[in-house]
Parts: structure tokens; C-alpha cells; sequence
């Protein structure tokens, strides 16, 4: 059989990730099959979102972060896991409260999963401010019962020092890192956050950007 260059065979259109698809793999003069989320798992592979516009919600209450929701095939969480995600706020002079990240998991993609952890900024002042939040966290163990915990940190980049988003006395603003209770992580297949400002707050988020690396 003659040699053929690359570029002379035909092009491969993948099946779309949501598809139940297989992948054949010859294994010993046996042909075994893996679904495409299997692979992925296996490989330690990644899943992402971001937002797709601005969210102008004001953030007054416990809003959930739109952009913020990775979804992953039921039962893939293992220890080692990690969650990421990055997104702006700009706020105006209005509202003075702490602001609390809240991470969540569950099947909604809502403030209607379940509170895992939180992070607790010190408390912001009555001046407009723009800044970066990020949030990671890792996962300890992965089970049934009470068996999971994750453990992370957040921290908030922003504009102005002792005031706007947060009054610490730079402006990086880290919460003490925390360590979640134990909680069942075999039927939660969505991880995000929430962002609350707290009353009065009127925020602005331009883009969010997450991914989970199993």
C-alpha cells in the first residue's frame, strides 16, 4: 500500500460532546469501545464556559454568576479536581456590604444548588470601583454521604486601596482560605458561584471565564 500524506485523507467531523457517541479501539485482536466523555475522563480532560454578554443584575442579592456553570458527566469528580473561574465587576458608589462568593454544586446552574463553600470579603465602601475576582478550588476526596470536600481561596484585584469593593488596605483583597464540609458529590454534575454585594449594591459584570480539570 503506497504511502499517503496527511493532508490527502479526508476530513473527521467529531460528534457533538452532548451525543452519546463511541470510539472503537483494537486491543489485543479484540475491538473494545469508549464513549467520548469516557475518553475525555480518562485523559484528565477539561471543561469550560464563559459568559456570552454583559450582566448588568446590580448583584444587590445572591445572584448567580451567568458564565460561571461547568457542567461534567455524572460521577467524574475524583480527587485531585480542580474549578476555576475569573470574572470583572464594576460597581458605583452605591452599597457598602461585604461581599460573599458562594460556591455551588448540583444539577441546576442556580442559586437553587447546594452552598458548598464561601468566601467572605471585608466590607466595601460608598465609591465606584472596578476589580477581578477569581476563585479556585480543589477537590480532597469525591463520594457518597458526607465523603467530599473541597478546599479553595478567592482573591479580588481592584482599583482603588481601603476602598470601593473591598476596604482592605491594598487593593488585593484574600479571605482566609476555606475548607467545605462534607457533602455527596456522586449526583452533582454542575459547579459555579454566586456573587451577593449585599443591599444597595449596583454592579456590572463585563465577562466570566471557568473551566474544571479533572
Amino acid at each position: 500500500m503506497p504511502d499517503t500524506k496527511p493532508s490527502a485523507f479526508p476530513s473527521l467531523t467529531l460528534p457533538s460532546a452532548s451525543t452519546d457517541q463511541y470510539i472503537v479501539i483494537p486491543s489485543g485482536g479484540t475491538a473494545s469501545k469508549i464513549t467520548l466523555a469516557g475518553l475525555q475522563q480518562s485523559l484528565g480532560a477539561g471543561y469550560r464556559n464563559a459568559s456570552t454578554a454583559a450582566v448588568a443584575a446590580g448583584y444587590a442579592v445572591d445572584t448567580y454568576v451567568a458564565g460561571s456553570a461547568v457542567t461534567v458527566p455524572a460521577g467524574s469528580w475524583k480527587a485531585g479536581t480542580s474549578y476555576n473561574c475569573q470574572f470583572d465587576m464594576t460597581k458605583t458608589a452605591a452599597g457598602t456590604a461585604a461581599a460573599v462568593i458562594t460556591v455551588r454544586m448540583g444539577t441546576l446552574g442556580t442559586t437553587g444548588d447546594a452552598s458548598i463553600t464561601t468566601f467572605t470579603f471585608a466590607a466595601g465602601t460608598a465609591a465606584a470601583d472596578t476589580g477581578i475576582f477569581e476563585v479556585m478550588v480543589s477537590f480532597r476526596s469525591v463520594g457518597a454521604g458526607t465523603s467530599a470536600v473541597i478546599d479553595g481561596w478567592a482573591k479580588l484585584l481592584h482599583g482603588l486601596t481601603t476602598t470601593g469593593l473591598s476596604n482592605n488596605t491594598t487593593n488585593l483583597a484574600l479571605p482566609a482560605p476555606a475548607a467545605s464540609s462534607g457533602f455527596n458529590s456522586t449526583t452533582q454534575t454542575i459547579i459555579g458561584i454566586s456573587f451577593n454585594g449585599g443591599a444597595s449594591f449596583s454592579g456590572t459584570c463585563v465577562g466570566v471565564k471557568s473551566y474544571v480539570l479533572l
